[in-house]
C-alpha cells in the first residue's frame, strides 16, 4: 500500500494509556492524549529528513517549519552547505529542489513499545543525475518520555567519501576573501518557533554572547505554555568531528547549530568517513550549568550506536 496509517497502541505497563504512535511510509510520530509529542519526516521527494513538530511536556510546538524568510529551514533537520562547490541549502522556492541532491536511499523507523524510538538513514548526496559523492548512515535514537515530559534525541551520522576527495565547505566568514558576517554555518540545524524569541542561550560559562564560541553544549531556555521553564540543550559528544566546535547562534530567528566548517573547510579524503554524534535534550526545566554539565559527561562517557 502507497498510502496508509497506523495507528500503534502503546502496550507497555509503565505508558499512558493515552499514548501511542502514528506511523506512514514516510514519518513517524510520537502521540500522547491525541497531540503530537514529536514527528520525524522523511519522504524521499521532500529531500532532507526533519523533526517537526516537536514540543516539550504538552507545549505549543517548538520548532519552525519553513518559515517564510528561510522556507529551506526545517526545524530540526541536518544540511551541508555546499559539496565540491555544490549548493546543497537553499532551495529554489519553485522546485523546492537544492541544486545538489540530499537523497533518502532507505529509512526504517522502528516503534518501541516502551515509547522509544530507532531511526535508521541511509543517504546520498550527489549532483543531479550523477552517482554519489558523499554517502551517509544515520542512527537517531529518541528516549521515552518522561513522567515530566522530557526525553532526548541521540543523532549519530558517519559520512563517507566516495571514489574522489570530497570538498565541504560554507559561506565564507568575515576577514575572508569575500566573507560576510553570516557565513560559516552548515551541518546539524535548528530553527525554532518564533515564540522563543525571548528564551537565553546560555553554556558551561553562563550566558552566551559570542554566537561562534566553541563549547561542548549549548543550551537555550526559557518559558513554555503551562510551565515558566523549558530548555533545548545540545551536546556535543568529544569523538564527534572538530570538536569542540564553535556554535552558530541567531537569537532573533532563533536558530542555533553547531558550526562543523565555520573556522574552515575541510576536504574528506576518498574512502574515508567522518562523524558527527549529538544529543538532544528536550526538558521542562531551566538549563541549569551543573545538571547540564553531568548530562555532557555521561553522554561522553557512551560508545556508539549500531
Amino acid at each position: 500500500m502507497t498510502n496508509f496509517l497506523v495507528l500503534l497502541a502503546a502496550v507497555a505497563a509503565s505508558a499512558e494509556p493515552d499514548a501511542g504512535w502514528r506511523q506512514t511510509p514516510h514519518s513517524l510520530a510520537l502521540l500522547r492524549g491525541g497531540q503530537v509529542v514529536w514527528q520525524f519526516d522523511y519522504k524521499k521527494d521532500k529531500g532532507k529528513p526533519y523533526f517537526h513538530p516537536v514540543t516539550i511536556a504538552g507545549s505549543d510546538p517548538v520548532t519552525d517549519l519553513r518559515p517564510a524568510d528561510h522556507f529551506w529551514h526545517k526545524a530540526i533537520w541536518f544540511s551541508w552547505k555546499t559539496i565540491n562547490g555544490l549548493l546543497y541549502w537553499e532551495e529554489d522556492p519553485k522546485t523546492g529542489k537544492s541544486p545538489g541532491v540530499t537523497e533518502v536511499v532507505e529509512a526504517q523507523a522502528t516503534p518501541r513499545d516502551d515509547q522509544s524510538a530507532r531511526i535508521e538513514l541511509t543517504l546520498s548526496y550527489h549532483p543531479p543525475g550523477q552517482p554519489t559523492v558523499l554517502a551517509e548512515k544515520r542512527i537517531v535514537e529518541v528516549s521515552a518520555p518522561t513522567a515530566a515530559g522530557a526525553y532526548q534525541i541521540d543523532w549519530l551520522s558517519t559520512f563517507t567519501a566516495g571514489d574522489a576527495d570530497v570538498v565541504l565547505d560554507r559561506t565564507p566568514i568575515a576577514g575572508e576573501p569575500n566573507g560576510v558576517s553570516w557565513g560559516g554555518y552548515a551541518g546539524l540545524s535548528l530553527r525554532l518557533a518564533p515564540a522563543l524569541r525571548s528564551w537565553q542561550f546560555s553554556d558551561s560559562e553562563g550566558p552566551v554572547k559570542d554566537v561562534t564560541k566553541q563549547a561542548r553544549w549549548i543550551a537555550f531556555s526559557g518559558p513554555v505554555k503551562d510551565s515558566p521553564a523549558a530548555a533545548i540543550v545540545v551536546l556535543e559528544h568529544p569523538t564527534s568531528f572538530r570538536h569542540p566546535t564553535p556554535w552558530y547562534l541567531i537569537p532573533g530567528m532563533p536558530y542555533f547549530s553547531p558550526a562543523i566548517l565555520y573556522r574552515g573547510p575541510y576536504t574528506l579524503p576518498a574512502k574515508q568517513s567522518l562523524t558527527l554524534k549529538y544529543r538532544i535534550l528536550l526538558q521542562p526545566a531551566g538549563a541549569d550549568r551543573d545538571a547540564i554539565e553531568r548530562q555532557w559527561q555521561s553522554f561522553a562517557a557512551t560508545g556508539e550506536k549500531k
